[in-house]
């Protein structure tokens, strides 16, 4: 269960007052907000790298203060189409170094690119040359691969082909169907309809307004756009 309490905060000028909401096991809630700048200051928030200025945010009742060691929740964010770093590593070693240097289980990794259909020939790529559809599937493999009962991404998908949302759509579903909480934030309200199962609308830095995703699709999608992300 991930709880946002009376959340405030402030960052140039960036700022959100009072947000408050709450996502239930086994569901998906999508956050929507015009300005990319205010959807980095929140998952900045979210995930403690910046404190509020007031209010809490809990998972699973509890702040990430008190889960300093192994907080309930994992954190993806947008990745680069591509490697943005040098190496001459094939995708098999790297994948080796991850798990090793970052206490990662080899088969959740695994798990997750099956889902995906991923291809074992892919592993003899080098990091670098990877497609971008392989190289996302990979960075969020890892990110799933500690198994927590919360998730919150940020924009994962803008800009990705439609093939490789299908495959992020039934993870997603799937994580929900173990009960999982999933807070998803980013701007494009199509998407949201199709994925969410509640959606939150942001303008000004204030939650205004909340729809079951069923009515939505019942809406002016094209007019809520112009009144909120615009």
């Amino acid at each position: 269960m991930i709880s946002v309490r009376d959340l405030s905060f402030q960052h140039g000028e960036g700022f959100f007052e009072s947000l408050r909401f709450e996502i239930a096991n086994g569901e998906i809630y999508f956050l929507l907000n015009r300005a990319d700048r205010g959807s980095d200051l929140l998952f900045r928030v979210l995930s403690g790298a910046d404190p509020p200025i007031s209010g809490d945010v809990l998972y699973d009742r509890r702040t990430l203060a008190d889960w300093r060691q192994e907080p309930p929740v994992v954190f993806i964010d947008r990745v680069a189409d591509v490697a943005e770093f040098e190496t001459e590593a094939r995708l098999g070693d790297w994948i080796d170094f991850l798990c090793a240097s970052g206490g990662l289980d080899r088969k959740s990794i695994f798990r997750t690119l099956l889902v995906c259909n991923f291809h074992e020939r892919q592993l003899k790529r080098k990091v670098r040359d990877l497609d971008p559809d392989v190289f996302k599937q990979v960075y969020l493999a890892a990110c799933l691969a500690p198994d927590k009962g919360n998730i919150v991404i940020h924009n994962f998908i803008r800009g990705a082909e439609k093939g490789f949302e299908l495959k992020f759509n039934k993870l997603l579903l799937q994580k929900k169907a173990l009960g999982r909480s999933v807070l998803s934030l980013g701007s494009d309200i199509f998407y949201a309809s199709e994925i969410a199962d509640r959606v939150g609308f942001i303008k000004e830095g204030r939650l205004l307004f909340e729809v079951d995703a069923a009515d939505l699709k019942e809406m002016d999608i094209k007019d809520l756009y112009l009144r909120f992300l615009n």
